[in-house]
C-alpha cells in the first residue's frame, strides 16, 4: 500500500481526512459524506444516503460494486412493506441506518480485520418484522478463475445468509425477530481469490460462535477421509469379516451403516437386538474390527426424526412431539369413542400420507395417541373413523376443552418440537451412539425434512441448529454429510454429491451428477459420485448396469477425483463380481494418483466414453469408445435398419444383443383403453410454449375414431416448442398387468416428437414415465412402447424437471393417475398434424431372439443361440461371445458363424434380423462399440 497513510482506531481503518467511520471529505472514489471501511485487501464505501458506493480491490484499484441499479446497504420490512436504507451516519465503530418512509432506525457495529469485516446488528426497533442488514451486489460472477473474490459468512444462527460460502456475486445477510435481530452478525470477506479459503479459515477460527471442524468447511479439502469411497452394508459380529472382504473387493475404505429398524432405530439409535444382541457393545465390536482392517465406519441416521416405536412415542407420548395444528375438544370424549369432535375447522386437514408427504393422521390428547381415517370438514367438525390408544398408548376419556394436537410427520416418522427438551434429547441420543460405537463419519439423511421443524421459511435455522448441537456433543470430529445443503451447514460439511442412483439412462444421469459436482470446487468441498447401485434387469422401468455403464461412472470419478458410494452390491452374483472388479481397479489408480491432470481433463468431458487397458507392468492407458444403440422390433422395415457412425479407424466392433420384453396384441379384449378420443373434453388440461398454438380434436378416419393433434410453431427454432394434453383418471387406474402401451400414429414426416407420459398420484411418487415416438415417417405406423426413454430426455427442452423424476423414480403401475400426450421439437414457422387411434395399455410378454444376425455394410455374422427376454449376448471384438442371464450370470459360450464384419470409419449401414416367431414379435436392443487409439 505504498504512498498511502493509514492509522488504526480500535478495529476501524481511518483514511487521511476523515474520522473513523465518520463523514468523508472529497476523497477519490467516494461521494461526499460517505463512510469508508478498509483493510489490507479492500475498501468498502457506504454513502450518506445509505447506498453502496464502492468495493475496491486495493491491489488493482478495481471497483467490483455493481454500478446499476445502485443498491441500498440494508432493507427493513415493517407492516409487510420493505423500506430501503436512505441514510447512514457513523459514530466511532457504529453505523446508524435510517429507512425511507419510516422513522425506524437500525444500529450496526463494524469491525475491520486485516482481511475481512464483521458487521453486527446492535439495535433494532420492535416494529421490524425482518431486517436485511447487508446487501452488496457485485460485478463478480462468483467463479474461482476470477482474480478477486467476495463472500459473506454468517457468524451465528441468528443470521441468514443465502448461498453457500465461496466466491459470490452478491453478499447479503438478514435476520428476523423470532431468532433475534440484535446480535445477528456476518463476516464480509473480499480478497484475491487464491486467498479466500485461508481467510475463511481465519474467520471460523476467530469466531467463538461457530463450530470448527478439521474435516469440514474451509478445511474439507485437506482431509483424506473426505475422498474415501463407501459401501452400504449391515455388518454384524457374525459377518463383519465377510463385509470387510466385500468392501475390499471394490477397493473401498468405508462402510456406511444405514439406520432404521433393521439396524438401529431412528431417533434413539437403539440397536436391533437380532443383529446386535449386546446392543451398543455389539456395534462397537463391529466397528473396532472394521478399524483393524483400515476401514472407516459411517453412521447414517434420519437426522432428528423419531421412529414411532421409541419411548418418546409409546407407551406415553412425549409432550415435545411437534404439532402443526392445535384443536379444542368440543365435548367430553369417551375412551371408546371413534369420533373426535373439535371446535375449530378441519378444512385444512387431510388423510393423505406418504413417504414424502408432510402430514400425519395422528392426534395427541394428553397421554393418548389417536389415528383417524376420516374427516368432517363441515360443522360439526370432527376427526372420524378413529383408532383409540394408537401406537401402544392407552385409550382414555378426555374432558371437553382438552387440547387436541395434530402431530407432524414425514418419511413415516414423527418430529420433535425444535424448541422443546425432546429436540435436545434426540440430539444427545445420536451423539451418544456415535461416541460409544466409535463411528468416523455421519450422513444426516432426511435433513431435507427440516421444514417440518419450524416451517420452510425457518428451515435454515432449525436444520442447522440440529447439526450444530450434534457437533458440540461429539467426542471427536466426524466427516459429515447431509441430504440438504445451505449456508450454515457448510461449516461442518466434509464432502458433497451423494445423490440417489438412477434406475435408467445411467450415463445421462452421471453427466448431470458430474455437472452438479463441478460447483463443489467453488465451495471448497471434495465430491462424491454416488450413491450408485449395480442394477439388474427389471422391465419396463429399470435398466441393468452393464460394464460400460460402471466404467463410465468410474472414469468420471477418476477424472474429477471424486469418491464413490455404492448400494445394492451382492458379491454372490457373478454379474456383480465383474462390475466390482472394474470399480476396484479404478479406485486403486485414483488413490495412487496414477494419471496426470491432462488425462483427467479428457476423462471428465461430458458424454465421452473410455475403456481402461493395461499397458504393461504398472502402466495403464485409455481408449476412447463410441457406442451406437438401436432398439429393434422384429423386421419392421424401420427399426431393423439404421446407420452407425464410427469416428475411429476401421475395426471389428464389440457388440451386445439384448432380448427385450414385447407388448401383447393391440386388439386383445382385456386391454385397457387409456384414451379413445371420443369427446373434446377427454383431455382437460392443455398448455403450450409461447410460440406454439396447438389443439387435439376428435375425428373419424377410415371409419375409426381418432384424435387429431395439430400444432403451429410461429418461432424460428425447434427446441422448446412443446404442447401438452393431459387426461386424469379418477380413481387412478390399476395397470399392474398392462404396463406397455399400444399406439397407432399417422405421421406427417416432419420430425416432431410425441411423448406419451404416465404419472401416479404425486403423494406416491413424482415419477414421469416417458415414451417417445419421433414422427419421421408418413402414414400409419404401430408402436409397442415398453421401455422408458429417459436417455432421450435432454435431447429436447421440456417445461418440467427431469432429474430424479425422469431418471430414478418409478411410477406405480397399480395407481396411474394421468396420461399426458406431449408434442415437441416442432418444425420452425410450420405446422404439424398427426392422427392417433385409441391408446391402449397392453400386457408385457416375454419373447425370444433366435439365431440373431447382424449385417454391417453387406457383411454378416450370425449367432446360433436363442436369447430370451432379459438375457443378452456379449461379443468381444475378437469374436469371443458369451450369453448372460438377467442377473448377469454367465449361461455359456456362443460360437459366431463367420468373422465379425468390419466397422469402417464414417457411416455404416446396419441391419439386424432374428428368426424368432412372428407372434409375439421379438424385440431387441443392439449396441455397437468401437475404440480409438490409446493414450496415457
Amino acid at each position: 500500500m505504498s504512498g498511502l497513510f493509514k492509522v488504526w482506531i480500535g478495529m476501524i481503518c481511518v483514511w487521511p481526512g476523515m474520522a473513523a467511520l465518520g463523514q468523508q471529505n472529497d476523497t477519490p472514489g467516494a461521494e461526499n459524506g460517505g463512510i469508508v471501511l478498509a483493510n489490507q485487501s479492500c475498501r468498502y464505501v457506504i454513502g450518506a444516503d445509505g447506498k453502496n458506493r464502492a468495493l475496491v480491490d486495493l491491489a488493482t484499484g478495481r471497483d467490483y460494486l455493481r454500478p446499476a441499479p445502485i443498491a441500498a446497504v440494508a432493507r427493513a420490512r415493517i407492516a409487510g412493506q420493505w423500506h430501503a436504507a436512505a441514510a447512514a451516519t457513523a459514530d466511532g465503530d457504529h453505523i446508524t441506518l435510517g429507512f425511507a418512509g419510516t422513522p425506524a432506525t437500525v444500529t450496526v457495529g463494524v469491525k475491520s480485520q486485516p482481511r475481512y469485516f464483521i458487521v453486527e446488528v446492535l439495535a433494532a426497533g420492535d416494529e421490524l418484522e425482518e431486517l436485511q442488514f447487508v446487501d452488496l451486489p457485485l460485478t463478480l460472477e462468483g467463479k474461482l478463475d476470477e482474480p478477486f473474490a467476495a463472500c459473506a459468512l454468517a457468524l451465528n444462527l441468528q443470521t441468514n445468509v443465502p448461498g453457500i460460502p465461496g466466491p459470490s456475486s452478491r453478499l447479503a445477510a438478514g435476520c428476523v425477530p423470532r431468532f433475534g435481530l440484535a446480535g445477528a452478525a456476518v463476516a464480509i470477506v473480499a480478497c484475491p481469490t487464491p486467498q479466500l479459503r485461508d481467510v475463511l479459515k481465519e474467520v471460523v477460527s476467530a469466531a467463538g460462535t461457530l463450530p470448527k471442524s478439521p474435516l469440514g468447511g474451509p478445511w474439507a479439502m485437506d482431509a483424506s477421509i473426505n475422498r474415501a469411497s463407501y459401501l452400504f452394508a449391515n455388518p454384524t459380529e457374525q459377518n463383519v469379516d465377510e463385509i470387510i472382504r466385500t468392501v475390499q473387493s471394490v477397493g473401498f475404505n468405508q462402510v456406511q451403516i444405514h439406520g432404521g429398524r433393521g439396524t438401529y432405530r431412528f431417533g434413539d439409535c437403539l440397536p436391533n437386538p437380532n443383529l446386535y444382541p449386546q446392543g451398543v457393545a455389539s456395534v462397537k465390536a463391529v466397528i473396532d474390527r472394521l478399524h483393524e482392517a483400515g476401514i472407516y465406519a459411517g453412521m447414517h441416521p434420519y437426522a432428528f426424526f423419531l421412529d414411532k416405536a421409541t419411548a418418546w412415542v409409546t407407551p406415553v407420548p412425549d409432550p415435545g412431539l411437534a404439532a402443526d395444528a392445535i384443536f379444542t375438544l368440543a365435548a367430553d370424549l369417551a375412551a371408546d369413542a371413534q369420533t373426535v369432535p373439535v371446535r375449530e375447522s378441519t378444512e385444512a386437514m387431510s388423510t393423505i400420507t406418504g413417504f414424502f408427504v408432510r402430514n400425519s393422521v395422528t392426534l395427541r390428547i394428553g397421554d393418548e395417541l389417536i389415528t383417524y381415517s376420516g374427516l368432517s370438514k363441515e360443522p360439526p367438525y370432527a376427526f372420524t373413523r378413529c383408532t383409540r390408544g394408537a401406537l401402544g398408548t392407552t385409550a382414555a376419556a378426555h374432558a371437553a376443552d382438552a387440547k387436541v394436537y395434530h402431530l407432524k410427520e414425514c418419511f413415516g416418522l414423527f418430529v420433535p418440537d425444535p424448541d422443546s427438551p425432546l429436540f435436545y434429547k434426540v440430539v444427545q441420543a445420536n451423539a451418544d451412539f456415535f461416541n460409544a460405537c466409535g463411528f468416523d463419519t455421519i450422513y444426516l439423511d432426511a435433513l431435507d425434512g427440516e421444514d417440518t421443524l419450524g416451517g420452510r421459511e425457518n428451515s435454515w435455522h432449525y436444520g442447522s441448529k440440529f447439526v450444530w448441537e450434534l457437533w458440540r456433543r461429539l467426542a471427536r470430529p466426524a466427516a459429515m454429510e447431509y441430504s440438504t445443503f445451505h449456508h450454515h451447514l457448510w461449516l461442518l460439511r466434509s464432502r458433497h454429491g451423494a445423490w440417489d442412483h438412477p434406475t435408467r439412462a445411467h450415463r445421462q444421469f452421471i453427466d448431470q451428477h458430474v455437472a452438479g459436482n463441478r460447483l463443489n470446487d467453488r465451495m471448497y468441498l471434495p465430491s462424491n459420485l454416488g450413491w450408485w447401485a449395480f442394477k439388474t434387469w427389471q422391465p419396463p422401468q429399470a435398466e441393468p448396469t452393464f460394464p460400460e455403464d460402471i466404467e463410465y461412472w468410474c472414469v468420471k470419478a477418476l477424472g474429477t477425483d471424486a469418491g464413490l458410494s455404492l448400494q445394492g452390491y451382492n458379491p454372490a452374483l457373478p454379474g456383480h463380481q465383474r462390475l466390482a472388479a472394474i470399480v476396484k481397479q479404478y479406485e486403486t489408480l485414483r488413490h495412487a494418483g496414477h494419471f496426470s491432470e491432462a488425462v483427467k481433463v479428457k476423462l471428465r468431458e461430458p458424454g465421452a466414453q473410455f475403456a481402461l487397458e493395461s499397458a504393461g507392468a504398472d502402466r495403464w492407458q485409455f481408449h476412447p469408445v463410441h457406442t451406437v444403440q438401436q432398439r429393434v422390433r422384429g423386421k419392421d422395415g424401420g427399426s431393423d435398419r439404421w446407420i452407425a457412425h464410427n469416428p475411429y479407424a476401421s475395426q471389428a466392433p464389440a457388440l451386445r444383443i439384448e432380448a427385450l420384453m414385447t407388448a401383447g396384441p393391440y386388439d386383445a379384449e382385456a386391454n385397457v383403453t387409456l384414451a379413445d378420443f371420443a369427446g373434446a373434453d377427454e383431455f382437460t388440461e392443455r398448455a403450450a410454449a409461447a410460440p406454439v398454438t396447438a389443439g387435439l380434436q376428435s375425428v373419424t378416419e377410415d371409419g375409426l375414431m381418432c384424435g387429431r393433434l395439430t400444432a403451429v410453431n410461429a418461432g424460428k427454432e425447434r427446441r422448446g416448442t412443446w404442447a401438452s394434453f393431459k387426461k386424469t383418471f379418477a380413481p387412478p387406474l390399476n395397470l399392474a398387468t398392462h404396463q406397455g402401451l399400444g399406439v397407432w400414429v399417422r405421421g406427417d414426416g416432419k420430425g416432431e416428437v410425441l411423448n406419451f407420459q404416465l404419472q401416479s398420484p404425486s403423494h406416491i411418487t413424482q415419477a414421469r414415465a416417458e415414451r417417445y415416438v419421433v414422427v419421421d415417417f408418413e402414414g400409419w405406423r404401430y408402436f409397442d412402447l415398453v421401455e422408458l426413454d429417459a436417455d432421450r430426455y435432454t435431447d429436447y427442452s421440456w417445461p418440467y424437471y427431469g432429474g430424479y423424476h425422469v431418471y430414478r423414480e418409478l411410477v406405480q403401475p397399480q395407481a396411474i393417475e394421468s396420461l399426458t400426450i406431449w408434442c415437441n421439437h416442432l418444425p420452425p414457422e410450420d405446422s404439424i398434424a398427426v392422427d392417433l387411434r385409441p391408446i391402449r395399455a397392453v400386457p408385457l410378454v416375454s419373447a425370444r431372439l433366435v439365431n440373431p444376425r447382424l449385417t454391417i455394410g453387406g457383411a454378416a455374422v450370425e449367432f446360433a443361440v436363442e436369447i430370451d427376454s432379459g438375457q443378452y449376448l456379449q461379443v468381444e471384438s475378437t469374436g469371443a461371445s458369451r450369453l448372460y442371464g438377467p442377473a448377469g450370470e454367465p449361461l455359456g459360450e456362443v460360437q459366431p458363424t463367420g468373422a465379425l464384419p468390419r466397422l469402417e470409419q464414417g457411416e455404416n449401414q446396419i441391419e439386424f434380423t432374428s428368426q424368432g416367431p412372428p407372434v409375439p414379435a421379438s424385440r431387441g436392443r443392439v449396441s455397437i462399440l468401437s475404440r480409438g487409439e490409446p493414450f496415457r
